[in-house]
């Protein structure tokens, strides 16, 4: 039975290169979240659209492969951009795909400098019935931040 699923969604590319990171260090399966649609490649213009779906509520559809045997899973390392002080849509769009009952969420964030408080409490409104650990916030792959953080 494999115990931890690594789970991520990268724009740009850092949350992606942790998510890479921790999977090597604690030797577990990547699992990248895909939207269908494409975002804009600069920032502001992603900032435009992501503002939309969250005054829509607007969860964009995906195309990542379903995770195969989600229930051998018993922790779950989730990770994302912070968009609006909170989770992106498209985690939202995968949170809703699986029954997270009993299981151990702990999210990882990346972002230059906003806190994600809004997003662990949308995660664990979504995920009511596990047991959502508090998030940490890494602003650059950081070795040392990372390992300390896993122990």
């Amino acid at each position: 039975m494999t115990s931890t699923l690594i789970a991520y969604f990268s724009k740009s590319g850092h949350t992606k290169s942790i998510a890479e990171y921790i999977s090597k260090e604690i030797n577990a399966p990547l699992h990248k979240i895909i939207t269908e649609k494409k975002y804009p490649r600069t920032y502001f213009m992603t900032i435009l659209e992501s503002r939309k779906e969250f005054k829509n509520n607007e969860k964009p559809s995906l195309t990542s492969e379903p995770v195969p045997n989600f229930t051998d899973y018993q922790r779950i390392i989730l990770g994302f951009p912070v968009w609006f002080w909170t989770c992106p849509m498209p985690v939202v769009s995968w949170l809703e795909l699986y029954n997270f009952s009993g299981k151990d969420i702990y999210p990882f964030f990346t972002s230059g400098s906003s806190g994600c408080d809004k997003g662990i409490a949308k995660i664990r409104e979504l995920c009511p019935a596990s047991n959502v650990h508090d998030g940490i916030r890494f602003t650059k792959p950081d070795s040392a931040l990372i390992s300390e953080w896993l122990k």
